[in-house]
């Protein structure tokens, strides 16, 4: 079975393992901060860009004006990903916290998700258990 495994399946496998582990947190109250999330789907995104392309390289003679468009189409995939990460971002209830602003109070020891427009924000407080882990029930939320 090791032979069949590639960088790619090994990377999916993770990201999956990732999501599990996350639901399984769920089900006793806790869930993973948005610094994981983000890198998270940071790192699927760029796997499902560069998957592709290897591909495309192995099946194909090396010519100049692939180059160009690898460029043009790593700058529609980097479009893509902002507008599905503001996307998320703007989702007022979501399982996953994969966010753009969030603070750590340490002092605290909370973490504030602020989710939303610009015009209707809404600020979520989680109690954290450590750095990476969060308590997935709100604590109180401001408007």
């Amino acid at each position: 079975m090791m032979k069949h495994l590639t960088v790619f399946r090994f990377i999916y496998l993770l990201c999956l393992v990732f999501v599990l582990i996350h639901f399984i947190l769920g089900l006793f109250g806790f869930a993973f901060t948005p610094i994981l999330w983000n890198f998270w789907f940071f790192g699927l995104c760029l796997t499902l860009f560069i998957q592709p392309w290897t591909i495309f390289y192995k099946t194909r003679i090396f010519q100049w004006h692939h180059l160009i468009f690898q460029a043009l189409s790593g700058f529609i995939a980097l479009l893509i990903w902002f507008m599905t990460f503001f996307f998320f971002s703007m989702v007022p209830d979501s399982s996953m916290p994969i966010n753009i602003d969030y603070y750590v109070n340490k002092e605290n020891n909370e973490i504030r998700i602020i989710r939303g427009s610009l015009l209707h924000e809404i600020h979520e407080y989680h109690d954290l258990v450590n750095p990476l882990i969060m308590k997935s029930k709100v604590k109180y939320v401001e408007n």
